[in-house]
């Protein structure tokens, strides 16, 4: 396959944690097939991070919130015109296994083996190096171009912490007292902190944690930037805490140092992904990396405030 000039489609339409890891997979892609013409299919919300990086040649963008199953159908119709040699479907899901069988593509790789007949290969050791792991990387992503939005940060001195305060799951958070005790302490010793996320939990939280610290090298940017913007604002960081959210694969895709809180997940199974972050702390419970989201116990509040900082400052004095 080495040298032969091929049009090839990737899919990964979602989520950004999923995404940032099916960066990794791009560009070890292009760094085996430089000769490969890569175009990433993938939701609207995030062309921008995948339109940033250097190894991708060409977006479709489907704009799944105002289009959905219509501007599948007309993406899907684009793409049996454009002559693809290669699709490569990262998600192995019923959609995207559906839109490999009818893409008009000979030959379709995946991740999985989920459906007879969506796919026609199921070994990647053609297209990538499978013996380096995203583990061994130093970064797998580039930030999007610089942005103006913080003019405060350009220049500024003194470390500062980017804090992913929130969680798809309330089992996967840690709690706010424990956010407030880690401020406090990263405040006393010359910290600037800036609390990252978006909807209205992690909104109703920045504001607790705020209000509990009254320090002002705390600051709320939750809600206040897009998905490239927060990638631009870790970019900034010497180092991120969070639990398992798309900001600590987009910290450890940039090469930040990250302490990761750790209850019923545990990201990257079977890998040496978690080795890879900086630090990790994990939950008391023995049932620890269950994967139970739905468990109504505050998981990660056995994990020490004082333990967390005491290794952010052994990551930012590296």
């Amino acid at each position: 396959m080495s040298g032969e000039r091929k049009k090839v489609l990737f899919l990964r339409f979602s989520s950004l944690g999923d995404i940032i890891f099916a960066n990794y997979s791009a560009m070890r892609i292009k760094e085996k097939h430089p000769e490969f013409h890569l175009t990433w299919m993938t939701d609207s919300m995030y062309a921008g991070i995948v339109r940033a990086q250097p190894w991708v040649d060409g977006v479709i963008e489907w704009d799944r919130k105002n289009t959905g199953n219509r501007g599948y159908r007309e993406i899907l119709k684009k793409i049996r015109r454009m002559g693809f040699d290669i699709l490569i479907d990262m998600h192995g899901s019923d959609r995207s296994s559906l839109f490999s069988l009818f893409s008009g593509i000979k030959t379709r790789y995946c991740v999985i083996h989920r459906f007879p007949f969506t796919h026609t290969n199921f070994d990647f050791s053609d297209l990538l190096d499978k013996s380096l792991e995203m583990s061994g990387c130093p970064s797998y992503l580039c930030p999007p171009p610089a942005s103006d939005e913080w003019p405060e940060l350009c220049g500024r001195e003194g470390k500062k912490l980017g804090l992913a305060i929130g969680a798809s799951a309330a089992v996967k958070r840690w709690p706010v007292q424990r956010w407030i005790e880690f401020c406090r302490l990263a405040s006393d010793a010359g910290y600037d902190m800036y609390l990252m996320g978006s909807g209205d939990d992690e909104k109703r939280t920045a504001r607790e944690i705020c209000g509990g610290t009254a320090s002002p090298r705390v600051k709320d940017m939750v809600g206040r930037t897009s998905i490239e913007g927060s990638i631009t604002l870790t970019s900034m960081m010497d180092a991120v805490v969070s639990g398992d959210t798309g900001l600590m694969h987009i910290a450890r895709a940039l090469g930040k140092p990250v302490a990761g809180l750790f209850g019923p997940n545990f990201p990257g199974a079977g890998t040496r992904y978690m080795d890879s972050l900086g630090a990790c702390f994990f939950c008391g419970c023995p049932n620890k990396g269950c994967e139970k989201l739905e468990c109504s116990r505050q998981c990660l509040e056995d994990i020490d405030a004082a333990e967390v900082f005491a290794a952010v400052e052994r990551l930012t004095q590296r």
